[in-house]
């Protein structure tokens, strides 16, 4: 079945971490055509270097750039030169510029799919045969977002009969308050396999506790892992600082001069091999408005890594004896990854391995490529 598809993103495709949208636009590229639209910035922008750098790269660039960290597998990425303010005047400038940009998938002869990672689509789902908007945030709660846009805009693509996907249960329930109808609960999953090859490679694992994400404080619980220095556990962290607004640094900085190791952003092969080479994965977030619905896909690399994880009370991370432990509160957190340190054995490897393999974006790509033939069936009859 010849489909177009139309990714629009919530952030750009060469970004420091690999999210649910990259690993979508592959899986479904492995079949159809797709176009990746880059965030159109629904976070305020700031006064901060990484934001300067990326509206002067988009302003450089304009449409559509000529290099990519991240291999875009024949995927046709697009820039969108908008204005990062969504509501009022700007909006009827935004509309012609994306519409515009996107010229090219709304021309298509054939089927044409949107797939949305905002519900800030300017009126795209009326090109598409059908929609899914996957909603892997509560993005209303993201400091710096218009939480009253994302409300009245979901409220919108659920009034026109739009396919949601949700990352967690709690997700999953505000979609349902919202007025979607029509909902698939999708867990996060993991990039398992190359993982899984680092694993295999044998090499010696250190006693250590490894947090691999954005390293900000809205979202980790930086008391939690200073906690952990002073209680002798070995700290590595990987990742970038502040991805997404805000000003982390000095914490980061506070935890590395305590002994922590901060390796700043890793390819995901080195990732791997930091993985590999570690016993305990942490998920230290703070418990607030926004992280009750994140569901960590890290769970799934930690587990694939042969990891211990050790949680705090996110509601989408699962206890399972001997493997996951989701804390009840600091002490509890901390006495469960001074505990878990030790090297695991061949038994709990194979596992974690089995766990991580049922959530792999193998088994989600498959999924993802099942619900396009779905849509596209369903309106043909």
């Amino acid at each position: 079945m010849d489909v177009s598809i139309l990714v629009l993103g919530t952030a750009d495709w060469n970004q420091p971490i690999a999210t649910n949208q990259h690993y979508v636009a592959r899986e479904l590229s492995a079949r159809w055509d797709v176009s990746y639209v880059e965030s159109m910035g629904l976070r305020k922008p700031e006064l901060r270097p990484s934001d300067l750098k990326r509206m002067l790269r988009r302003i450089g660039s304009g449409s559509a750039g000529t290099s990519f960290e991240r291999p875009t597998n024949g995927i046709n990425v697009l820039r969108p030169l908008v204005l990062p303010i969504h509501t009022g005047v700007s909006r009827i400038v935004n509309r012609p510029l994306l519409h515009r940009l996107v010229s090219n998938w709304i021309a298509r002869p054939g089927r044409r799919l949107l797939w949305t990672y905002t519900p800030n689509t300017y009126g795209l789902e009326r090109f598409a045969d059908a929609t899914v908007y996957h909603c892997v945030d509560l993005l209303g709660s993201v400091p710096g977002i218009n939480a009253e846009l994302i409300a009245q805009q979901e409220r919108r693509l659920a009034g026109v009969g739009v396919t949601a996907v949700a990352s967690s249960e709690v997700v999953d329930t505000h979609l349902a308050a919202v007025g979607f109808d029509s909902r698939r609960l999708w867990l996060n999953v993991a990039d398992v396999e190359p993982i899984a090859q680092a694993v295999h490679r044998g090499r010696p694992r250190v006693e250590r506790a490894v947090f691999a994400g954005n390293l900000t404080v809205s979202k980790v619980d930086f008391e939690l892992l200073e906690g952990l220095l002073k209680r002798g556990v070995r700290l590595d962290l990987a990742g970038p600082v502040s991805e997404g607004g805000g000003s982390s640094a000095r914490a980061v900085e506070k935890l590395v001069a305590a002994g922590a190791t901060h390796h700043g952003h890793l390819d995901f092969a080195s990732l791997s091999e930091l993985y590999a080479r570690s016993t305990v994965g942490l998920i230290p977030y703070l418990i607030n408005e926004y992280t009750v619905g994140v569901n960590p896909l890290k769970t799934y690399e930690y587990l694939a890594a042969g990891l211990t994880v050790v949680s705090t009370r996110v509601p989408a991370v699962s206890a399972v004896s001997g493997h996951v432990t989701v804390a009840a509160g600091p002490e509890e957190f901390l006495q469960a990854v001074v505990a878990s340190t030790g090297t695991p054995s061949a038994e709990s490897l194979d596992v974690r391995a089995e766990l991580a393999d049922r959530h792999s974006w193998t088994r989600r790509g498959a999924e993802a490529r099942g619900l396009v033939d779905e849509l596209m069936r369903d309106r043909v009859s």
